[in-house]
């Protein structure tokens, strides 16, 4: 929250700010600080922490250098390439200074455990990607990247209490609503509005991933890999369903569009802050079935046929939602 306030002034100054136009619909010059500050927040906590788990003296590095980048990119617009290396290079830190790297899978399947030996290092890279760009195209409506966030690292302190785990997701969920006190969508706080950001969206994805890795990884693993898919199931389905679909249209997946979740909600009518509680609400419903197959210790089959079952059904889901909205605003009309 300091370093918020502190910030505002100087990003206007350099100008650090988010012009609306395009895709982007807000009003006025919003300061783009949410990343530096949640940066800044997280390593006075790191400096504080009593214990400092095994290679995790490598996670300021790799944070650093994507809110570098990420800061950058907020002000000039990098290329794809560009942003793309430095995600690469924060996996190789993760990897081979942190010494985190998915070594298995788990067993998803009945048959055992799945390990992925010389596809080790490409299936980290690809997780690593994923999670950190669901989190960053999934940041279009305010509060919702944090929201969903703080929901992941909560389900993910619970099961790791009382390791030194659970301190780091405590804090970088912390740090996360000190930024959402300026990034909510209360009215109350218009005046101060911020945005994260991919400095910091980019960086709450890599956290996620580290802190996923090290809680489902290695001989004294807390989680299975498939819960830690239910932590961060919502911007993992949106990922994947805007892929799926633009390939099936033939177009890049990599390019922006309209059909992230929270637009077909904000094309259904909810404003952004019913589209905050819906999509804030779901992924806290999925975190919690996490954490149930966690401790009814539920078999990871079944927890990955439901978990898929619940991506492919998102989509449509809420269409229907919107269908239902719609005809309800049309009736409501026809009364008025």
């Amino acid at each position: 929250v300091l370093f918020m306030i502190v910030l505002r002034p100087l990003a206007k100054a350099v100008g650090l700010v988010d012009q609306p136009g395009g895709h982007k619909s807000h009003i006025g010059e919003v300061p783009v600080i949410g990343g530096v500050a949640m940066f800044v927040g997280f390593l006075v906590g790191y400096a504080m922490m009593p214990v400092i788990p095994d290679g995790f003296g490598y996670l300021p590095i790799a944070v650093g250098l994507l809110v570098a980048v990420g800061l950058l990119d907020d002000k000039f617009a990098l290329p794809t390439a560009s942003r793309f290396l430095a995600q690469i290079l924060a996996v190789m830190i993760m990897v081979y200074g942190g010494g985190l790297v998915m070594r298995d899978i788990g067993n998803p399947l009945w048959f055992g455990t799945i390990h992925l030996g010389p596809l080790s290092l490409m299936i980290t890279i690809l997780i690593t990607l994923s999670v950190i760009n669901a989190f960053n195209l999934i940041d279009g409506v305010d509060g919702l990247a944090g929201s969903l966030a703080v929901t992941t690292l909560a389900a993910l302190a619970v099961v790791a209490i009382p390791f030194p785990l659970a301190w780091f997701a405590v804090l970088t969920a912390a740090c996360v609503l000190g930024y959402l006190v300026f990034n909510l969508p209360l009215g109350i706080n218009r005046m101060v509005r911020s945005f994260m950001g991919d400095a910091g969206s980019t960086a709450l994805g890599f956290l996620v991933v580290w802190l996923t890795i090290s809680a489902c990884q290695g001989p004294e693993r807390l989680i299975s890999p498939v819960i830690g898919l239910w932590f961060a199931a919502l911007p993992i389905y949106d990922l994947f369903t805007c892929f799926v679909r633009r390939i099936l249209k033939r177009k890049s997946p990599l390019q922006s569009g309209r059909d992230h979740i929270h637009h077909t909600l904000r094309r259904g009518g909810f404003s952004d802050r019913e589209i905050l509680i819906v999509l804030a609400g779901l992924n806290l419903l999925y975190a919690s079935n996490g954490n149930t197959g966690y401790f009814v210790e539920a078999h990871e089959s079944l927890l990955l046929t439901i978990w898929a079952f619940a991506g492919m059904s998102q989509y449509r889901i809420a269409k229907k939602i919107c269908a239902i909205r719609r005809a309800y605003a049309r009736r409501e009309a026809v009364r008025a």
